[in-house]
């Protein structure tokens, strides 16, 4: 009956061995929501089981038939095969690993506690909520970027009170935004520096008797640091409080964002039109055309402030170490990553979705929002502000109670009010002579609004931005090319690109001249905006993973480029691909991208080849690409891989991809050593961090040996 309580000994049916009453026991039980934390179970299970048997708890057999059950229920659970049952995710993957394996699952739980094994887990989640919170608000700021460099120079109106103010740029508005959000930014990554301090070794609340490096498990565990003190490591929930806290200003700015757009898509602005495939209709009304995504948006950030509040008034009470109390923390978490999710998916193509409707937002530029321009004109007369101020505000009031505009009303009385109300002053009162004057930063000219964009183009990777009219750096020759040779290249396709000489691998320079007369070779510091610009078209698109221009110049080592003449005949980067090492055993082809009127020049190939060598003149084993273009890497010697088996690639750089949950890239690999991926299968996975397919997919956490 389903009032029966679980037949399966709780791990503290020794003392109490009645058990539960099935409704302490439906209160109790947390499965039901902390079961979400199993792929943490299981990567703390695999670390936890390598210091076991450093300790002499586990005997290396027992360590292997461990890792075997984890990786078996693993999938099983991945799979939808088997469920877990029982009071919590600790004892119910305890228990499933038990059937699996035996008496290694139960030595499993030596040294350690359900309360710092959750508060462990916990952080491991929050970790990677931080991130994906990150990348999803610089997706959405991509889309915000998008629509003010779609606004160029269109003047509207800018509100406070909800009255008319004075005008700015649109893109001042879309930008003003993109500012709340890098704020966001920094909040979560702060939350993120908060949870990464791994409390395990805390025991129940006064530590474990087993002595092992803490430092080597936290490493493995994904932690850079430790907590100290076992009683508060137990009991410390700041980093959820700041996640939510992160979220639910987070929220206040969706939602102020949400409002403006709105007000903007109503009949009554009509600046903007109720974007298609991101609106809905009425039951009744059929001429309605509601913005309701961003309507929801405004909604949902009531959820994100709520969850925020509800976790601060649990912890307030409570004294120190792990009380049960502390089972409600997840729930607010988890609906606010889901929240999230959700927001930030739908959000990016919805703002991407709009255009603007240029005679609307103009028709709001009513001469209102120049008086304050006549009151600085009077001032640059001499006319103390106080006083300019109120002889304009006696003008508007004349105006308004006959029923016309200030340029309107009789010379004559105008002059009698202020001998400087002429037709001409009036007539110098101008939206793009207001929008000039406030042009340097933080107003709203033009100036400004293209230094704001210039910064958000190269912090968010869409290009050069602040860069693109910089010289960066003196052009230093290039060496000559030494008379050596490398040794030929059997990853090379052939029929790829016209004969060439064959290129000199030196660790800092090499140097290669195509017949055509393009220059492959190592980029440099001058080069970083090319480099950029060149990405920036395949990272609007999502083909390409963004990298900000502080990044690239920080990796600008890993480069290489291809320069030819320009139409002006100047040098220009029309091609770039980077080589990332990974690992001591992996190397990685990225960031490889050829200008669209390069197509077809072989240059793809000729810098792949730029990459293999400098690879093999390094000793990395083994070259990795992750791609759409699989028969271009085929042509170039690589052969397909599953992308399960290249878990460092999807560690480093895959839980940063916008595209995680929906990745349509192809695994290739390329060996440089005979052999080097018989070797990597061989050494066992260190990770178990698969590339999700799907949203409903949740990435498993990485264990690092």
């Amino acid at each position: 009956m389903a009032d029966e309580p679980i037949k399966a000994d709780a791990v503290w049916q020794g003392r109490l061995a009645a058990g539960l009453d099935p409704r302490a026991q439906r209160l109790n039980d947390s499965l039901p929501v902390d079961g979400r934390l199993w792929p943490e179970e299981l990567a703390l299970s695999r670390a936890y089981a390598i210091t076991l048997e450093t300790c002499g708890v586990l005997t290396t057999i027992d360590r292997d038939s461990l890792l075997d059950a984890c990786d078996r229920l693993e999938a099983e659970l991945a799979s939808g095969a088997v469920k877990l049952v029982g009071e919590d995710v600790h004892s119910a993957v305890e228990a499933a690993l038990g059937e699996r394996c035996g008496e290694p699952a139960r030595r499993l739980h030596t040294g350690r506690s359900r309360n710092d094994q959750v508060a462990t887990l916990f952080r491991m989640r929050v970790l990677r909520f931080c991130e994906q919170a990150i990348q999803g608000l610089r997706e959405l700021e991509r889309a915000l970027v998008a629509q003010a460099k779609l606004a160029g120079d269109l003047p509207c109106a800018a509100y406070t009170h909800m009255q008319p103010a004075q005008p700015v740029l649109l893109a001042h508005y879309w930008l003003a935004h993109v500012a709340a959000f890098e704020r966001d930014e920094e909040r979560f990554a702060a939350a993120r520096e908060a949870a990464d301090r791994m409390p395990l070794g805390s025991g129940a609340v006064a530590g474990t008797p087993l002595v092992y490096d803490r430092l080597a498990l936290a490493t493995r565990l994904g932690f850079s640091r430790l907590a100290a003190n076992s009683l508060d490591a137990v009991g410390d929930r700041d980093f959820a409080l700041e996640y939510l806290n992160a979220a639910s200003l987070m929220g206040v700015h969706l939602s102020r964002l949400a409002e403006d757009l709105v007000l903007f898509c109503s009949p009554a602005f009509g600046w903007f039109g109720a974007p298609d495939g991101f609106s809905t209709g009425s039951s009744l009304l059929p001429q309605k055309r509601n913005p309701d995504m961003f309507e929801l948006a405004r909604g949902k950030s009531a959820r994100l402030l709520s969850n925020a509040q509800r976790l601060a008034i649990l912890l307030k009470g409570l004294p120190s170490a792990y009380q049960k109390d502390l089972q409600e923390d997840k729930e607010a978490v988890f609906d606010t990553a889901d929240t999230l999710e959700s927001l930030l998916d739908a959000l990016p193509p919805a703002i991407a979705a709009l255009r603007p409707v240029p005679e609307r937002v103009r028709a709001a530029l009513t001469p209102d929002l120049l008086a304050v321009e006549l009151a600085d004109a009077l001032v640059a007369e001499g006319v103390p502000f106080r006083d300019a101020h109120k002889a304009v505000g006696q003008l508007w009031a004349m105006a308004e109670q006959a029923g016309v505009v200030p340029a309107e009303l009789p010379l004559a009385q105008r002059v009698e009010l202020n001998p400087y109300f002429t037709d001409e002053q009036l007539a110098a009162l101008t939206v793009e002579a207001a929008l000039a004057r406030r042009s340097h930063s933080p107003g709203s000219g033009p100036g400004s609004v293209h230094a704001q964009l210039s910064y958000a183009i190269s912090r968010l990777g869409l290009g050069p931005g602040e860069l693109a009219d910089e010289t960066i750096g003196e052009e230093v020759p290039l060496l000559p090319a030494p008379a050596a040779e490398s040794s030929p290249d059997p990853s090379a396709a052939e029929g790829d690109t016209p004969s060439a000489p064959a290129p000199t691998i030196i660790r800092g320079a090499f140097i290669q001249r195509l017949p055509d007369g393009t220059l492959i070779r190592r980029a440099t510091l001058r080069d970083v905006p090319g480099i950029a610009a060149v990405m920036a078209g395949y990272v609007a698109q999502a083909i390409l993973l963004p990298r900000p221009v502080s990044e690239l110049f920080q990796c600008v080592r890993e480069f290489f480029v291809a320069e030819r003449e320009g139409a002006s005949g100047a040098p220009e980067i029309v091609a770039c691909a980077a080589l990332r090492i990974l690992w001591r055993d992996l190397g990685e082809v990225r960031s490889l991208a050829v200008r669209p009127d390069a197509h077809g020049t072989g240059l793809g190939a000729a810098l792949v080849r730029a990459v293999v060598d400098d690879a093999r003149a390094l000793g990395v084993p083994r070259l990795i690409a992750l791609t759409r273009e699989v028969a271009f890497f085929e042509r170039c010697g690589f052969v397909r891989e599953e992308r399960e088996k290249l878990p460092r690639k999807v560690w480093t750089d895959c839980v940063r991809c916008p595209r995680r949950h929906a990745c349509d890239e192809i695994a290739v690999a390329l060996d440089l050593v005979p052999g080097a991926s018989q070797e990597a299968a061989k050494s066992g996975r260190t990770y178990t961090l698969p590339m999700p397919a799907t949203a409903h997919v949740e990435p498993l956490l990485p264990v690092i040996s």
